[in-house]
């Protein structure tokens, strides 16, 4: 099912534009828990703000999507 969840476009769809959002100033990762059955969202950035909004829409279209 994880497999399923990150390769739908309308996830990696998402992951483009959330990158193309943070640029250089961050980096997003998504991936599919090792002892849950559940995909994780995590982001680092200069902007807290900036990540939390990127981070928050990925995981809202991750969630849509199962």
């Amino acid at each position: 099912m994880a497999s399923r969840v990150l390769s739908d476009d309308r996830v990696t769809k998402a992951l483009a534009v959330a990158e193309r959002r943070l640029g250089r100033q961050g980096r997003l990762l998504l991936r599919a828990s090792g002892t849950e059955p559940l995909i994780r969202v995590m982001g680092e950035g200069a902007s807290l703000g900036l990540v939390r909004r990127a981070v928050n829409d990925l995981a809202r279209v991750v969630a849509a999507v199962k």
